[in-house]
């Protein structure tokens, strides 16, 4: 994972933090029910969590939040990058996300059109507490608006937040240009 620069002077992050704010998202966790668990790898990673404990663990759990288009746009540009797909990510405080690593239906295809690359972006102000762990490394007290871009866009990662307030984690991939 290297640092690849702040984006606050580009988007303006707190505002968008504020629009989240009034939405719900959608709940990931333990008790999700939704379109992705037909897909063998993530009955594999829940089986994993199952013999770890967490299944019966009421504090796994996150909210997945859909990203504006003009906040997509410039971050593509600011990463250097053609758009895949883009979505935020808020760990509310006492929660845990387990180590893990994305899934998604659309593999074969997405990696058939390119070089993908994954980026996160602290978009919360730093707060005491909130924890993102990505292979060996340990991000904590970023900046808000500080960008990381992954080293391989399916590494396992989790986080915590043991924290007064939500964190916000902005995730984004993109093709090479």
């Amino acid at each position: 994972m290297k640092f690849i620069g702040n984006s606050s002077s580009l988007i303006n992050w707190p505002a968008l933090i504020e629009q989240l704010s009034t939405q719900e998202g959608r709940f990931r966790g333990n008790d999700q029910t939704d379109d992705i668990h037909h897909n063998p790898k993530v009955a594999a990673l829940r089986k994993l969590w199952q013999r770890a404990g967490y299944e019966d663990n009421k504090a796994v759990g996150w909210f997945d939040y859909d990203c504006p288009q003009d906040i997509i746009d410039k971050f593509a540009t600011f990463a250097n990058v053609v758009t895949i797909g883009c979505w935020i990510t808020s760990v509310r405080p006492g929660f845990v996300v387990p180590w893990h690593y994305d899934i998604t239906d659309n593999e074969t295809e997405m990696l058939e059109k390119g070089i993908i690359k994954r980026f996160t972006c602290h978009i919360n102000k730093p707060s005491f507490g909130q924890v993102f762990l990505l292979e060996g490394e340990v991000c904590y007290d970023r900046e808000q608006g500080d960008v990381f871009e992954w080293d391989d866009w399916q590494q396992w990662h989790g986080g915590m937040n043991m924290g007064l307030e939500p964190k916000f984690l902005f995730n984004f991939l993109g093709y090479a240009k």
